[in-house]
């Protein structure tokens, strides 16, 4: 077997990269890892493992990230691991989250989201899967030495994934990272979603609803496209900004501009709107075979007062459309977990992996993760 690596997407793309994606997911999509590769400061890899001359069975984004790159919390591991420490009040050893101890690195998965897979082909057996697995993990440990990186991170691998008992085998260090919200519907239809929920909360869904029909808001859903993104800006500033996120406006233009090109058909937003036809919120999501992702959402706030607006689009006008197309999942990421679960969301733990290839750098972080990993465990007892 043998692993070949790619600068782009595209490359990646005509040598079966999408054969192995599945069918549901988005984030380890051709069309997203094509987004991804324009946001990001330094250009992506994809590494791809088989047969010499044959189709590939595995497949891995890698992402360098340096000091240079977005400190998005979700994504650069010395801003994941402050969060975390903050979370969980974890003692950080003097300078252990220094930027130049643990970046440059390379980040296997995804980017921007907190969602890990690597790739394999479900009809290999389970050894040969790990065989795969196991290629890709040294080849991207190479690729990530021959970069002058400090460490390789995988940051949100999920409970059940093999992928965990590789990293693990290679010296990885393991701590929990997040908890990742799905609402599944196995049956159609909003009133079957309302019936899922506990007596209180259904009541609530229902008085939730009438205040917005009361205010006369119109809530459409349409395909996001180009002309409505001027009107979004504004909203998904202000969003930012009532939870301390500062954004500037060409950021998010051309994020929205991105989404719009790679995800094409498969992009749209719900809006509500105002008697006067001004738009009041939003939220953006994907839809990719049988799930839901929420992307973004704006709200005008000063108009909204204390209208349940952001129950509405990011949870029933979805859970509607869903039963109208046949989807069976609503994806909403990490955070806000209590808002989820009362919502009829499901939590999934999403672990971190981290070597360092300075092995005393290494263990002088080892304090850091034991209290993410006790702070974690008091938090779920």
């Amino acid at each position: 077997m043998a692993v070949r690596t790619f600068d782009t997407m595209a490359e990646a793309r005509v040598n079966g990269w999408e054969d192995l994606s599945p069918s549901w997911d988005l984030f380890h999509s051709a069309h997203w890892l094509a987004l991804e590769g324009e946001q990001t400061n330094i250009a992506p890899r994809f590494h791809l493992a088989g047969e010499e001359g044959g189709r590939p069975e595995a497949a891995l984004a890698g992402f360098p990230l340096d000091e240079t790159s977005e400190p998005w919390p979700f994504m650069r591991v010395d801003c994941v691991l402050r969060l975390l420490a903050d979370r969980w009040n974890a003692p950080v050893p003097d300078g252990a989250l220094d930027p130049g101890r643990l970046l440059p690195t390379y980040l296997g998965g995804s980017r921007r989201v907190p969602d890990t897979l690597l790739l394999t082909d479900p009809h290999s057996g389970t050894a040969r899967r790990r065989v795969l697995t196991e290629q890709l993990v040294a080849a991207a440990e190479e690729e990530a030495r021959d970069r002058g990186s400090r460490s390789v991170a995988y940051l949100y691998v999920g409970e059940d994934d093999p992928l965990r008992d590789v990293l693990r085998g290679r010296g990885y260090a393991e701590f929990p990272t997040a908890r990742y919200a799905t609402l599944h519907l196995p049956k159609p239809g909003f009133d079957s979603y309302l019936d899922s929920l506990p007596g209180a909360r259904r009541r609530k869904v229902v008085k939730e609803r009438r205040l917005l029909e009361g205010a006369g808001l119109d809530i459409d859903v349409r395909p996001l496209t180009g002309e409505l993104i001027p009107e979004l800006v504004p909203l998904m500033i202000e969003h930012g900004g009532k939870y301390g996120h500062s954004y500037a406006e060409e950021t998010l233009t051309r994020s929205l501009d991105l989404h719009v090109r790679h995800c094409g058909d498969t992009l749209y937003a719900i809006t509500a709107r105002s008697v006067d036809g001004v738009l009041r919120g939003f939220s953006a999501f994907v839809h990719r075979g049988s799930r839901l992702y929420l992307r973004q959402t704006g709200y005008d706030y000063d108009w909204l007062g204390k209208l349940p607006l952001y129950f509405e689009l990011a949870f029933y006008a979805p859970i509607e459309y869903a039963a109208r197309v046949g989807a069976t999942a609503v994806d909403y990421a990490v955070e806000s977990e209590q808002t989820k679960l009362s919502r009829g969301c499901t939590l999934e733990q999403r672990h971190g992996y981290l070597k360092l290839f300075d092995a005393q750098r290494q263990a002088e972080l080892e304090p850091l993760l034991e209290g993410i990993r006790r702070g974690a465990v008091q938090a779920l007892s």
